[in-house]
Order: C-alpha cells, then sequence, then structure tokens
C-alpha cells in the first residue's frame, strides 16, 4: 500500500501528493440519488494526523483539492455562494449541495438535524431532518424559509423572487412551472398535479417511471393558507484540539459502529481518535484530574501509597463516538467511564502487569445517547500506570473525508494555533490499474452540435462507446453544466426505457422553451463500474409553438352555455391550431389515447380515456357546442395545447376550471299529457384528484378525494314530476294537467357550489 508522509511545523502548508492507477472512489460512485449510493471501489484507505509535538494543536484540518470544506455554515456557505449570486441563485446552489452530499437514511433522533453533524458524521437523513439541514443553509445565507405540509412527507420552502418556492433536497422534487423557468411551490403543486407527474421525483438513481411521480403528485393535497418557519436546529463545528501524543485518523472502512434509533446506514466509515497519553513530566497539564499521582521514569506511581490514587483522562472529539478501547499496562487500578463527570460506570480492575486490552464498545450503544467526548477514571491504592493508549472509534460520512483521487491531489493544511507545531500527517491508499477508463463520447447524433431541432420532445442520440454498460445523460439552461434544468434532465439511461443504448427520449412535449438554447452532454461507465470523462458540451434550440396562456371560461346562466377564451402563446413557432383538452379531474394530465394512470385503493392502477375534446383554429371555442358532438358528458377543466404547421406541439396549458356545479343541460319546454317524459339534468362536476390522506396507523391511501358529491333537489314542481338522486327527471302528466307549470332543480355539490334551473314547462293536449 503506497503512503505519504508530511511533516508540518507551519500553521498553513500546501502540499502534493500523486495517486496511480485508473480506479478511484469518486470515478467509481453513482451519482448521488435518494437511495444510498453503489460504489465500485475505495482506493484511500485512511490518513492520519498525529500530534508528535509538545503543545496542543487547536484546529487541525485538511482539505483536499478544495472539496469538503465542511467544518461551519460559514465554511460551506463560502464554498458553494458567491456574492454577484440572487436569493434564486443561492437557493438553488444550496440545494444541489445539500442533495448530492447525503442519501435518505436517519439516526431517528435529531442528531442528523443539524447541517454539521449530518454532512460530517452520517451522510445521510430522511425527509424530517433534511427539512431542517437544507433550512439551516438557507437561513444561514439570509433567505428566508416556511415550513411545508405535504402528506406523510417533510419539506421546507424558500423565498426568492416575491415568492416560495420548494426544493426537496430529500426526495430530489424540483419542479418548474409551465414556463420551465420558475420552479413551483407547494400551493402550485397542490392546485395542479400535473406539474409533479411530468417530473422525475426521487432522483438520479430512481428508475424513470411515471406511475412514481403520480404517487409523489398525491402527497401535495393543501392549498389552503401556509405559516410557519424553522428553526435552525444545532450549533455544532468540526473544531478540535490535539494534545501531544493525540492523533486523529480518518478511515474508509464501515466496521459496523454507528449511532442510530433506526436501521444501520448501508454507507458509513468508521475512524479513530488515538491519543497515548504522556506519562512524563508535566502530564497534570493533560489530565482532567489528578490525585495522588506523580511520573516517575516507570511511569505514573502514587506518592503516597496509604491513600487512594485517582487520575482521569478526558476523550473529546468532533465525530460522534461509537466505540472503543484502552490498552493500559501496569497495576492496581480500577477503570470507569462517565459522561457528566458525576455518574461512574464500572469498565473493569485491572490487578496484574500485562498489558490488558479492554473494549470500550458496550458504554457506546448504537441506539444510546450521542455521545461526543467521555472521561476514564482510574482508581485505587498503589496504582502504577506504565502505559494507557486509548483509541476512540468514531462515526464518518463517506462522502465528508479528505479523499485522494487518482492523479495530482493538492492537500492544505491549516490550524489555528498560537505556538508552535509538529504534525505528521500520513496518507494510505490503494492503486489499482487494471481497469481502462471507458471512452469519452466523441459526438451527437441527434440533435447535431448548433441544430435547431422541430418540436420539443425527441430522442437524443449520440455516438455508442463499446465499452459502455451505462451513460448519464445532462441538459442544463447553463452551458457552463452548473445544474441541470430539472430532475428531469438528469438521467442515468439505465433507469429508462432507453437501457443499453446510447440514447435518451424526452417524456412529453413541453418540458422545453422554444427559441431558448439549451445545453447537454454525456459519459458512460464501463462494466466496473469506472466511470469516464464528460462529452464535450453540445447545444441546440427547439422549434415549437410556446404555451397558450390566460385560459378563462365565461358562464351565460341564461343559455346554459360555457365560453373558453385563451391567449396565444408570445413566442415560438406560428400556430396554425389549437387542440383542446377536459376531464373531471384537477391537476388531469393530457393524452390523445387512452392510459392507465394510479388510482390507489386495491385496484392500484385503471385504464382512463382520452381526454382530447377537438381541435379549433380561433383562441376561443364554445364548451356547449362540444357537448353537441362528443355526447352529453361537459368536463369540469380543460387545457390548450398549441400546433404550429409541422404538427409540433406546445406542452400543455395550465388548467381552467368550469363554474361548478352548473346545469348546462336544456329542459324541455312542451311535452304531451298522458305520456312519460325523461329529462336527464347534467351538471358539471369534479373527480377531486388523486390524494394521500391517513387512515388509522397507515399512512400514504391514496385515492381520489375532495371530488364533488351532486345531489338534486326539486324545488319547486306539479305532483307527477319525479326527481331521483342521479339527476333524471321524470313527467308524467294526466289529461288534467295541461297547462303551463314552474319547476325549479336545485343542484349541490356538497363543497358549497349551488345551482339553480327554473323553467315553465307546458303540457299539451294528447
Amino acid at each position: 500500500m503506497p503512503e505519504h508522509v508530511e511533516q508540518i511545523s507551519t500553521q498553513t502548508l500546501t502540499y502534493r501528493v500523486t495517486v496511480g492507477g485508473t480506479l478511484d472512489g469518486q470515478n467509481t460512485r453513482d451519482p448521488i440519488g435518494y437511495g444510498s449510493f453503489d460504489q465500485a471501489y475505495e482506493n484511500n484507505v485512511f490518513v492520519s494526523m498525529e500530534n508528535r509535538g509538545t503543545e496542543a494543536v487547536v484546529n487541525p484540518w485538511l482539505i483536499v483539492n478544495g472539496k469538503r470544506w465542511w467544518r461551519s455554515y460559514a465554511d460551506i456557505l463560502d464554498s458553494i455562494l458567491t456574492e454577484a449570486m440572487s436569493d434564486k441563485e443561492k437557493a438553488r446552489a444550496i440545494w444541489e449541495f445539500a442533495r448530492s452530499n447525503r442519501y435518505h437514511n436517519t439516526t431517528a433522533d435529531d442528531e442528523v438535524k443539524d447541517t454539521i453533524k449530518m454532512l460530517n458524521i452520517y451522510g445521510y437523513s430522511l425527509c424530517w431532518d433534511e427539512a431542517y439541514t437544507v433550512s439551516n443553509l438557507w437561513q444561514a445565507a439570509g433567505l428566508m424559509v416556511r415550513r411545508g405540509v405535504p402528506h406523510g412527507h417533510c419539506t421546507t420552502e424558500v423565498f426568492f423572487g416575491g415568492a416560495y418556492h420548494l426544493l426537496d433536497s430529500d426526495e430530489h422534487l424540483l419542479f418548474l412551472l409551465r414556463d420551465n423557468e420558475t420552479i413551483a411551490s407547494e400551493e402550485d403543486l397542490a392546485r395542479d398535479h400535473d406539474l409533479v407527474k411530468r417530473g422525475h421525483a426521487y432522483g438520479i438513481l430512481s428508475p424513470e417511471n411515471r406511475q412514481t411521480s403520480e404517487r409523489a403528485a398525491a402527497l401535495f393535497v393543501y392549498d389552503g393558507p401556509r405559516s410557519g418557519g424553522r428553526d435552525v436546529i444545532g450549533s455544532h463545528t468540526m473544531d478540535m484540539t490535539l494534545r501531544p501524543g493525540e492523533a486523529m485518523v480518518w478511515e474508509w472502512e464501515d466496521r459496523d459502529k454507528y449511532h442510530g434509533h433506526w436501521e444501520k446506514p448501508p454507507r458509513s466509515c468508521n475512524g479513530r481518535m488515538q491519543y497515548m497519553l504522556p506519562l512524563n513530566e508535566g502530564f497534570e497539564e493533560w489530565c482532567e484530574s489528578v490525585e495522588n499521582m506523580e511520573a516517575t521514569d516507570d511511569g505514573l506511581q502514587p506518592t503516597d501509597l496509604e491513600t487512594e490514587s485517582v487520575v482521569c483522562f478526558r476523550v473529546r472529539s468532533p465525530y460522534v463516538i461509537v466505540g472503543g478501547k484502552v490498552i493500559f499496562s501496569g497495576t492496581n487500578a480500577r477503570l470507569e467511564i462517565s459522561f457528566d463527570n458525576e455518574y461512574w460506570e464500572y469498565v473493569t480492575s485491572m490487578p496484574g502487569q500485562r498489558p490488558r486490552v479492554i473494549p470500550l464498545d458496550d458504554h457506546f450503544p448504537a441506539e444510546g445517547t450521542a455521545r461526543y467526548e467521555y472521561v476514564l477514571r482510574l482508581s485505587g491504592h498503589g496504582i502504577h500506570v506504565k502505559r494507557m493508549f486509548i483509541e476512540t472509534d468514531l462515526q464518518m460520512a463517506p462522502l465528508s473525508l479528505p479523499a485522494l483521487e487518482v492523479g495530482e491531489n493538492s492537500i492544505e493544511y491549516m490550524d489555528e494555533n498560537a505556538g508552535t507545531r509538529n504534525i505528521q500527517i500520513t496518507h494510505g491508499w490503494y492503486e489499482k490499474s487494471d481497469v481502462i477508463p471507458p471512452g469519452r463520447p466523441s459526438g451527437p447524433i441527434f440533435p447535431s452540435d448548433g441544430a435547431e431541432v422541430a418540436g420539443t420532445q425527441f430522442t437524443f442520440a449520440w455516438a455508442t462507446v463499446d465499452e459502455a454498460s451505462d451513460y448519464m445523460f445532462q441538459l442544463s439552461s447553463h452551458e457552463d453544466m452548473r445544474y441541470a434544468l430539472s430532475p428531469v434532465f438528469e438521467k442515468l439511461s439505465s433507469k429508462t426505457p432507453a437501457e443499453g443504448r446510447a440514447e435518451w427520449t424526452i417524456p412529453e412535449a413541453g418540458l422545453l422553451n422554444p427559441d431558448q438554447v439549451y445545453f447537454w452532454r454525456v459519459r458512460c461507465r464501463n462494466s466496473a463500474g469506472l466511470w469516464g470523462r464528460w462529452s464535450e458540451t453540445w447545444r441546440f434550440a427547439a422549434l415549437a409553438p410556446a404555451v397558450p396562456r390566460n385560459l378563462r371560461i365565461d358562464a351565460n346562466w341564461d343559455s346554459r352555455t360555457l365560453n373558453l377564451t385563451w391567449d396565444a402563446p408570445e413566442h415560438g413557432t406560428p400556430v396554425s391550431h389549437y387542440e383542446l383538452y377536459g376531464s373531471d379531474e384537477r391537476g388531469f394530465s393530457i393524452s390523445r389515447e387512452a392510459y392507465e394512470a394510479v388510482v390507489g385503493g386495491e385496484m392500484g392502477v385503471e385504464s382512463f380515456p382520452e381526454n382530447f375534446l377537438t381541435t379549433v383554429e380561433d383562441t376561443s371555442v364554445s364548451l356547449t357546442d362540444i357537448i353537441g358532438r362528443k355526447g352529453s358528458a361537459l368536463p369540469c377543466f380543460y387545457r390548450v395545447v398549441a400546433v404550429n404547421g409541422q404538427g409540433m406541439r406546445s406542452g400543455p396549458s395550465e388548467f381552467v376550471s368550469s363554474p361548478r356545479p352548473f346545469i348546462h343541460s336544456q329542459p324541455p319546454r312542451r311535452i304531451t299529457a298522458s305520456k312519460s317524459a325523461i329529462y336527464q339534468v347534467a351538471a358539471v362536476r369534479s373527480l377531486g384528484d388523486l390524494r394521500a390522506l391517513s387512515k388509522g396507523a397507515t399512512r400514504y391511501k391514496i385515492a381520489y378525494r375532495d371530488g364533488d358529491v351532486l345531489t338534486y333537489i326539486l324545488d319547486e314542481g306539479p305532483p307527477w314530476l319525479v326527481l331521483d338522486k342521479t339527476g333524471q327527471l321524470t313527467a308524467s302528466p294526466g289529461a288534467d294537467a295541461v297547462g303551463t307549470h314552474t319547476v325549479t332543480i336545485r343542484v349541490q355539490n356538497g363543497q358549497g357550489g349551488v345551482d339553480v334551473q327554473g323553467f315553465d314547462l307546458r303540457v299539451v293536449e294528447a
């Protein structure tokens, strides 16, 4: 195993370490997603920082290649933000940082609500933790936050640009409005679930799956008033002091030691603090307390054999302590441990001379209190301490460690010591050269670099790399590819229908803006898990109509007609005609053919008919006329799509809702005596939308909820009129009913909505 040893005698020092081979932890790791990530190889073994001097060293630290400077909020923000950034850019940069350096797991206590602890010690958080850890960073950057209220989930929204926006770094949720630029708020998502359904929930490691996003949409159920912020939780820093003889050892091995009240984390590391106690003259300076002990040439011995001797040693760590051991050589000592200097737990007694290894693991159970320091006490008559070595096991987050990468590494050492220092740094690693990196994708097949593409839904294709087992695709509105446009445009091909092929298809039209330049790139990895270099960055623009705007419905209560009007797109290619879609589902997704969708309950998934209604050339349409052509059902909600002369479609507009209930059927005005007649009252109703609620102890019970339940009431009419619960009015006038009768029908939807239809019904002789 190669090693590099560096002697440090100055407050700051930059040195270089060259690592051979082709594989390291960085280039064999999955991109970070919702669940724990896979990693094919780790070249790093340990980094040891040992104080070999005579003075304590305050806050020594290493930064490798300028990465992972996470000791405090200020350090983190300095590494990811600039003064020139807008609030929107700051919010997005913090979200990208947060979601890229942790995965979904928890300690099930408040430990991982502290951002500094989460990043450096644990490397994971659950939604109820992550809602705080990202909120802590936003607030440290001066941004306002608001508590989110999804069902069975925990989120925080951040304020910029005059509004709050949802950036969920746990489930990697970021959804754009119809302009494909504005990040949606939870209110937007609760109102229009299609914004979620057209997105990609749970990040790049989750398969591209429409039904997963539909279930995610069902979590956003509340669209009422919102309030409440989040407290900043935690004040931890990674400060430490290394005493003479003490060392911090960062290690990549997982020794199954962790803190937490939940399942064992799948990705974790165990480092150590090592302390060889100085037992020479002046040892009292490094002890917590000393009674009746002195340093001799043969170690520590009592000054008075008749009096009990006591000596205490404290261990402090910036990492949570998950175990340890003591190697002791001496006699007549009783060893105890305390976490408050008041209550002492018995460890063992050591009467003999032989060195003993004394485990401390039982005093640091995983489900116990998170410990960052402890005190060991030796007591007894006639104690003789010849040697005492304390090794403390620590939990460390793998992504936070000072990792060396293949090639030349620049390592910066720094401390805050006022005096001298004698620090020895030792890096140990492996080198593996039997795997050749896959080639760099050489060029785009479609779209070609700089091309203008017809439409906003098409298949990206690039030159196949022979040794590629997977491809990673990114699309951005920024040429520097600082982040993907949204999670929709950050994909592993193995998680899409294009698995195994050098291509990826945009899931639906309208996710890109016409006339806007976008940038994309690709990289691949081989079967050994080694990623190659990114391709060059290529650009293109899409030619298509933009989205129709400002949909509105005008209701004429006298004629019982509805008219839908909208504004033409402001940009994009010229519009040839428009397509109209309608549904009783709020937040519905458009479809020109039958489709399957999540409905919840025992059925799980059901088939729905197409919701395409008609094509129109103008920017208005009489919905009542459509009913004459399509049948008796008048949908509640509508969207419009613009289409150009080449058949390229825009994305769907925002939906607009009809008044409801709205009776749109025309009643009979004339019937014949002694004959039965039937009038089916037809009124607009909402199916509601797919919403998750709790039922008993079970969460995420998905079903269509908050829909209208229509009640039909005959307020006025002759006794030979009968209105049943389905809205069917049956008239059975006798011969004596000839004449004009007043009829009033009331429809209620259970949501506070009421419509009344009154008419005169004339009965004529047979």
